[in-house]
């Protein structure tokens, strides 16, 4: 799947009037890397292989330096000052909330990220049938965290990642692969429902499905990690169908090198 910036979501989702999604997100982009001390990537753009046949990375695969140099011909994710990092800020919280209100009607975004890192996956997410149901939130520690429900990636029971996301996975692949020494952990959580190890398992195998489909996609090996916790960390509660189904989800941390 390529993102074009100028691509608009359909009109049944766009109110009469609405700003064309891609000037809104050109326009917030170009405004808050206009003074970034590096080469300004092109943010909203994937550039996709085709697939290989590579096998997932297991769960005690390690997670290389992230001071490594990254793919040969990589980019450096800019450098931003106070100043430009608060300008991404505004620019980046204007592009959240028209994703998500265009796409569900509502107000309320789910979207927090002030820096190049967020600010490209939520570029590789524009064009997505799912970007309504993917949360993209910058962590303490610098990375940025993608919280995915399970049921938007997998059938029931299941480890198979479904043909319908492929193309959101290959997208937020693309453009992360590209940026000099990015790191990717996956981390596979389940509900209560069934045996504690059958969880387990379940979620181990689930992550290794997102990294191994990564890897397929060119992503090196040595900068992913996979890991399943089973039902030890829910967000909800069990006791109900809607707090399982929050608890059944895949979580993608991407981290930047350190500077």
């Amino acid at each position: 799947m390529r993102t074009q910036a100028s691509t608009c979501l359909p009109d049944t989702n766009r109110p009469r009037g609405a700003p064309c999604l891609g000037v809104v997100m050109a326009v917030a982009v170009a405004a808050a890397l206009a003074g970034c001390n590096a080469t300004v990537p092109k943010l909203a753009q994937t550039a996709l292989e085709p697939l290989a046949s590579v096998p997932g990375t297991s769960s005690s695969s390690p997670v290389a330096s992230t001071s490594a140099p990254g793919a040969p011909g990589c980019e450096r994710l800019p450098t931003m000052t106070d100043k430009n990092r608060t300008v991404m800020a505004a620019g980046l919280g204007a592009l959240a909330g028209t994703l998500v209100s265009v796409a569900t009607g509502g107000s309320k975004t789910k979207h927090h990220v002030t820096g190049a890192l967020g600010g490209a996956l939520l570029g590789a997410l524009a064009s997505s049938a799912f970007k309504s149901d993917i949360d993209v939130e910058e962590q303490p520690d610098g990375s940025v965290r993608l919280k995915i429900p399970g049921s938007v990636m997998f059938a029931s029971g299941q480890s198979a990642i479904g043909p319908a996301f492929q193309n959101t996975l290959a997208s937020m692949t693309g453009t992360v692969r590209k940026y000099c020494g990015v790191t990717v952990r996956v981390v596979g959580h389940t509900d209560d429902v069934g045996a504690d190890a059958a969880n387990k398992v379940l979620s181990e195998r689930r992550a290794r499905a997102v990294t191994g489909y990564m890897q397929s996609q060119g992503f090196d090996a040595q900068r992913l990690v996979a890991e399943g916790m089973g039902e030890s960390q829910p967000v909800a509660d069990n006791g109900s169908e809607a707090g399982r189904q929050q608890n059944r989800r895949v979580e993608i941390f991407v981290r930047p090198p350190a500077s």
